[in-house]
């Protein structure tokens, strides 16, 4: 069976969703829970964790060091989470953050802001007027977060494979639509589907000890692999017309990669970017 990713906006009724689907199918249906993970991973809070994640101020200056790593712990314990078999996330960017994962069935929920903001009116006790500024204030804030950080709009239609309606649609009639996708041939489980799940799993242990390690920690890296071949890509500056220390970050991004259970052999594909003194 698929896992399920469930991108909602605040108080569009996703959460609700994604509860009534787990009773439904009887599998977890997890948000809070990877976060706790991936805290309990990297060994920082997961009100810190929750808090970088959804900052958006300083994002034209590049993405962190900090954010790209505790996105990478997420990722991992998301990896490792769909190793154990179908469950249902309604998190951050799960859709995102399981790309290359097979039969993944990703479900956009949508309601409109009015809706949105008469529920959080009442769960919140404040004013229709206050309460349409926080949603349009966290719509923004994800719109920005997600265009960042992937390179995409978080409500193009086309990155999902259900997108439904939840002030047309009830949520029995939405739970009945993705049981109906999930029986079809794209969303079974295929016989390659356990060792794509296990190459997407060591390239985000092998991603987690670059993000970490002293000497790889805050290079820009996008890693793949294959049958226990790791293949390392990315980008790094140079402070010089001449580049310098490039077969060094080679070396230590094949030392630090190896250092990883399941790792075989590493591929580098870097490219160093001089930046001219003035």
């Amino acid at each position: 069976m698929a896992i399920i990713t469930i991108s909602r906006g605040t108080m569009s009724g996703g959460e609700s969703l994604a509860k009534r689907l787990s009773e439904r199918l009887s599998v977890p249906a997890v948000s809070q829970e990877i976060l706790q993970e991936a805290s309990s991973r990297s060994g920082i809070s997961q009100s810190l964790l929750l808090q970088q994640l959804e900052k958006n101020k300083g994002l034209i200056h590049g993405p962190s060091p900090e954010r790209r790593f505790y996105l990478t712990a997420i990722q991992l314990a998301l990896a490792e989470r769909a190793q154990k078999g179908t469950f249902i996330y309604y998190g951050h960017a799960g859709h995102l953050l399981l790309k290359g994962v097979p039969q993944v069935l990703k479900v956009r929920v949508i309601a409109p802001s009015k809706r949105r903001a008469r529920k959080l009116t009442e769960t919140l006790k404040i004013s229709f007027e206050e309460a349409q500024k926080m949603i349009e204030k966290m719509d923004e804030g994800r719109i920005k977060w997600t265009r960042f950080l992937y390179n995409v709009d978080w409500r193009d239609p086309s990155l999902y494979d259900l997108v439904i309606n939840l002030d047309a649609i009830g949520i029995e009639s939405a739970c009945e639509m993705i049981l109906c996708a999930l029986s079809r041939p794209e969303f079974r489980e295929a016989p390659e589907s356990q060792a794509i799940i296990e190459d997407f799993i060591l390239a985000s242990r092998v991603k987690a000890e670059l993000a970490t390690h002293n000497r790889t920690k805050g290079l820009e890296l996008e890693v793949g692999a294959e049958k226990g071949m790791v293949n390392i890509t990315g980008s790094f500056q140079t402070g010089g017309i001449f580049p310098s220390g490039k077969h060094k970050i080679k070396n230590d991004l094949i030392e630090v990669a190896q250092q990883v259970q399941g790792v075989k052999k590493v591929q580098i594909g870097i490219e160093d970017i001089p930046v001219a003194l003035e």
